[in-house]
């Protein structure tokens, strides 16, 4: 839930700490393409590529960040399979919800997003599946499903961030505007977490 405001607001965090960021809209929906044509374009490129051939098109950048949104694994795992190709992090963005958590963790028609992460292993030249994070989002004050969620998870195996996007209208809103200041605030945090976690790095 909320995975293209995510992106994002994510990328333009990035962007705003002094990283190179390309934003890549790999959902068939172009929710990030029509955010960049509504906001009069972003300060980095947006480029669309929603196939099955993102793994073998797309050439990550030497000393940047590219940052894929990808649409609902369930609905398009063709082109999730891709991506997971050439990915060194996915993220899933979760609501702290049950009905996220049995999306997410134990999917009735669709295949779990664990076993589509674990088997891209086998088409990745070093043989191993990119690390998996939670972020969750979505997330209301003073409520305990959010931590209750959180325990699950990590109970489960799961990396969970530490750092949680709250529910805010302006964030609901952001995909219609330009965006400013995202580093400051929960993305700005979360930007700082994979820094220090080691799972993004500069230069």
């Amino acid at each position: 839930m909320g995975k293209t405001t995510d992106t994002g607001m994510m990328a333009h965090a990035l962007h705003e700490v002094g990283y190179t960021v390309r934003a890549w809209d790999a959902d068939e929906s172009e929710h990030l393409t029509q955010w960049s044509e509504a906001a009069g374009g972003f300060p980095f490129s947006v480029e669309k590529n929603a196939t099955a051939t993102f793994g073998t098109d797309v050439r990550p950048l030497k000393d940047g960040i590219d940052i894929a949104d990808v649409g609902h694994t369930e609905n398009h795992p063709h082109i999730a399979d891709s991506v997971l190709k050439i990915a060194d992090l996915a993220i899933v963005h979760m609501e702290p919800s049950m009905a996220d958590w049995q999306r997410v963790t134990a999917p009735r028609t669709s295949t779990p997003i664990a076993d589509m992460v674990a088997r891209s292993a086998y088409v990745r030249p070093d043989r191993k599946a990119p690390p998996v994070w939670i972020l969750l989002n979505r997330v209301r004050t003073g409520v305990k499903s959010a931590q209750e969620i959180r325990g699950m998870l990590r109970d489960d195996g799961w990396n969970v961030f530490s750092v949680m996007i709250p529910v805010r209208d302006d964030l609901k809103q952001a995909t219609a505007f330009p965006v400013e200041r995202a580093s400051h605030g929960a993305f700005g945090e979360l930007v700082t977490e994979m820094e220090t976690k080691g799972l993004i790095k500069r230069g």
